[in-house]
């Protein structure tokens, strides 16, 4: 009998783990740990761990439990449009006037070899081309850099290859130091103040739009709020369970971030 109770435990704590792994990479699949903001930081271990610990005692659902609503939640976003519904309060686009003072395309970040995201691409490809059709002769690109105990790893070269690509682009000012948008919007008015510059276009993804317009009208520039083209967006009708996993991410992400930024008075 006492085996047989051992056994027993050791399934469940087993059981356990295995649910409670499943419910970390669920979590980081939706995004909810990337609310943490801490860099390469992964929980599946420590969620096994939990799980195991809990799972032959009273406590077990409290790894059950987040683990079914995760699931469901996994499976709901996949297969249904929950979240272009969702989406739809946090875009904003404006009608685009014949003239503007500048183009501003926002950053979203970049590979650890120094190469822009995808969502960076798409929004200087946008920028340019409004550019291109005389929007503004004058393009701020928002420039990162990071150093992660070790040498400083930037952008910089992949966004020049790819302005370099244009035939004939419009006056291209980096703008450094931008480490959020509200940076983005303080080092930019910086730029445009000194040259008399009120008007700017705003280019950035589509779920950024409002919180970023917003913070940027903040700061006293009069704005045009441009969502950028981006290839998976995830909000269609015909988007792929895992582009609506990905957009699932953003609206989460944006949530919270203009929940944050309004709660410190940078946006109302």
């Amino acid at each position: 009998m006492g085996d047989q109770n051992r056994n027993q435990k050791i399934r469940a704590a087993l059981a356990g783990a295995v649910v409670g792994a499943l419910a970390s990479v669920g979590a980081h699949v939706l995004g909810i740990q990337g609310l943490l903001r801490i860099p390469n930081l992964v929980l599946y271990l420590p969620a096994a761990l939990f799980g195991a610990a809990v799972g032959a005692t009273r406590l077990k659902p409290l790894v059950w439990v987040p683990a079914g609503v995760i699931a469901a939640l996994c499976i709901i976003v996949a297969y249904t449009p929950l979240v272009s519904a969702l989406a739809r309060p946090l875009i904003r686009r404006d009608a685009i006037p014949t003239r503007v003072d500048a183009i501003a395309v926002l950053s979203a970040g970049f590979t650890a070899d120094g190469l822009m995201r995808s969502e960076t691409l798409d929004r200087l490809l946008t920028g340019l081309l409004l550019a291109k059709r005389g929007l503004a002769n004058v393009v701020l690109v928002s420039r990162e850099r990071q150093a992660n105990d070790g040498p400083v790893v930037s952008d910089s070269a992949d966004l020049q290859n790819v302005i370099d690509l244009v035939s004939d682009p419009a006056q291209i000012i980096f703008v450094d130091s931008v480490f959020t948008t509200r940076t983005e919007a303080l080092q930019m008015r910086a730029v445009a103040s000194a040259r008399g510059w009120s008007s700017l276009a705003v280019i950035t993804s589509p779920m950024h739009t409002r919180r970023a317009c917003a913070t940027f009208e903040a700061v006293g520039f009069r704005v045009i709020c441009v969502p950028a083209i981006l290839r998976q967006p995830g909000l269609g009708k015909d988007s792929s369970p895992e582009d609506r996993l990905r957009a699932f991410r953003s609206w989460l992400y944006e949530t919270f971030a203009s929940a944050s930024y309004t709660s410190r008075g940078w946006i109302r």
